[in-house]
């Protein structure tokens, strides 16, 4: 794994987050998360609806501004958006009315970088993220799994410290989610960005994250940290193999029972409402 650039320590404090509800009262999304994320670790974010793990993301990308504690990246307090973080949405969210080559240098353009240097950067993305020769191409005229490849180029052009990803891979079919998750190893391999990515896949949350939350809903909170080796193995193991293994089926099975016990509870606390 190659050494980590700069960034620095993420560092969430005492973060709560409350919705004040339109017709009156209000829904706690947050209470009391806390942690410490080193710099170049890749965490994934996992639990049932309503856990709270999107609203954490946003929290981490500036978005939103969380009511109470405080989030901290390299020392700076997050307070909004930055270039010390890029996001990678479920849906690219990428210009369809541009090519390929415009939306991965669209930050740099937009910072007045030098042009020569940018069209380098993104000649050596496109190699990156297995789209070299695609430059030209129009984004509407690529799969969902290649405009997924471009998303992430367009975020790793802009250089930030930490990638912020929310179910990058939840709309791709089988066979393509499993090969970006395989790529999503090597950039953080190759970059030693920190990563935090929200899923809804115990499996892939096992296979991504070197860490691992699962959190709990109502309100949202860590319930279990994992450090788990699988990430680092998925380097050297084909996926497949990796993911039948017995250590791994597993630690599946035992983070598949406890959120099936919180969404048993769920169910009954809105029965007796």
């Amino acid at each position: 794994m190659t050494e980590h650039g700069g960034g620095g320590q993420l560092r969430v404090e005492s973060v709560d987050m409350v919705y004040e509800l339109p017709k009156g009262g209000s829904v706690q999304a947050l209470k009391d998360v806390s942690f410490d994320l080193e710099q170049g670790r890749l965490l994934t974010l996992l639990g049932p609806s309503g856990c709270g793990k999107t609203t954490l993301l946003n929290i981490l990308a500036g978005f939103l501004a969380p009511t109470g504690g405080q989030v901290t990246l390299g020392g700076s307090a997050i307070t909004g958006p930055g270039q010390d973080r890029g996001m990678v949405f479920q849906q690219g969210a990428l210009f369809e009315w541009l090519s390929v080559e415009k939306n991965i240098s669209f930050g740099p353009r937009m910072k007045r970088a030098d042009k020569s240097g940018t069209s380098a950067r993104v000649e050596d993305l496109l190699k990156t993220v297995g789209l070299g020769g695609f430059g030209e191409k129009m984004v509407y005229e690529l799969s969902g799994g290649m405009q997924q490849r471009v998303a992430l180029a367009r975020c790793l052009a802009n250089d930030p410290a930490m990638i912020l990803m929310d179910e990058p891979l939840g709309a791709l079919d089988a066979l393509t989610r499993e090969k970006m998750q395989s790529l999503i190893l090597e950039l953080w391999s190759e970059t030693g960005k920190t990563i935090v990515l929200v899923t809804h896949s115990v499996e892939e949350a096992l296979f991504l994250g070197d860490i691992l939350f699962v959190m709990a809903p109502r309100p949202g909170r860590i319930e279990r940290t994992y450090e788990l080796p699988f990430a680092k193995m998925g380097l050297e193991v084909e996926p497949r193999e990796l993911k039948r293994s017995p250590e791994f089926v597993d630690k599946r099975e035992e983070i598949l029972s406890l959120i099936w016990d919180m969404e048993e509870q769920i169910m009954g606390h809105e029965g007796e409402a």
